[in-house]
Formats: C-alpha cells, sequence, structure tokens
C-alpha cells in the first residue's frame, strides 16, 4: 500500500481546504477585508455533500484557500492545476 498523500482534483477554480476536515468543499464565494495596523478578516461561503460538518469542525481552524487558473495544455483543452 502507497503512503504517498492522495492527489485531490477539482474543476473548481477555488479550493479551501480546512485543517481536520476531509469533507469535499465547494466554494461559492468569499470576500476579504485588510488594512494596515488593522486585523484581517475574510468570509468564505461553500457547500459540502457531507452534511455531517458540524461548526465547531469549521469555526477557528487553520484552513487554506486556493486560487488557480485553468491551464491551457494544447488542443485548447483548459485543464486544472493539480
Amino acid at each position: 500500500m502507497s503512503s504517498n498523500p492522495l492527489l485531490r482534483f477539482s474543476h473548481s477554480h477555488h479550493l479551501l481546504s480546512v485543517k481536520g476536515c476531509d469533507a469535499g468543499l465547494d466554494v461559492l464565494a468569499f470576500e476579504g477585508d485588510e488594512a494596515l495596523s488593522k486585523p484581517f478578516r475574510y468570509r468564505i461561503e461553500f457547500t459540502s455533500a457531507d452534511h455531517a460538518i458540524s461548526k465547531e469542525m469549521m469555526l477557528m481552524k487553520a484552513a487554506s484557500l486556493t486560487l488557480q487558473a485553468p491551464v491551457d495544455q494544447g488542443y485548447g483543452i483548459k485543464v486544472q492545476q493539480p
């Protein structure tokens, strides 16, 4: 059995990952506020096919939001970067 981590492929241009949450998350919208000498804030709206996600699994957890553009790999076919 391989110990390599599974690679998740998504057609979405926004990938959301939350520490401790293995459910697939689909980003609907996001917005953020940043200013000098003030705390930053980001609000991310998402959906998931997993209905067992609790607020405790999401709130105040380390997370990453990755924005990626499609890559043209010839023949006019757009392919998402892994």
